[in-house]
């Protein structure tokens, strides 16, 4: 979830759900099952569309934050959906030269398959902020 675009695709479905992450109580929001629920085929026009689009490096990246969003929230992913975000995670170029980041892509992977529909996945990656703080 760390980087430019990861970050963009989290904010633009956060946008579609109408939540704000980051409001001025300042405590810092996830979105629901429901919210996911309630506004998936517009979620899910929006994340195909990126398939397409020349700022994204490539598709994979607003189906993987799709992914980590549902299973964070809870949220029913069909086998369809889960095919859909496996297929098009198998297209992150960054994993074929980093060997992090392929440890990262193959752990989402599994992650996705075993997910249950029904238990939150607690997501232990650190984001970019995270990261830079960190350090």
């Amino acid at each position: 979830m760390g980087g430019d675009s990861p970050l963009d695709a989290k904010d633009e479905i956060f946008g579609i759900c109408h939540v704000e992450e980051f409001p001025e109580t300042g405590t810092q929001v996830s979105l629901t099952k429901e919210d996911i629920s309630n506004n998936l085929p517009k979620i899910l026009e929006y994340v195909r569309s990126q398939a397409n689009n020349p700022y994204y490096d490539e598709k994979a990246i607003a189906y993987q934050v799709l992914g980590v969003l549902m299973m964070k929230a809870g949220a029913e992913i069909s086998p369809e959906l889960k095919t859909e975000i496996l297929e098009a995670s198998d297209t992150d170029s960054w994993s074929e030269t980093n060997d992090d980041r392929a440890r990262t892509v193959q752990n989402f992977h599994k992650a996705i398959e075993a997910y249950d529909n029904v238990n939150p996945v607690l997501i232990t990656s650190r984001g970019l902020f995270e990261t830079m703080f960190g350090k």
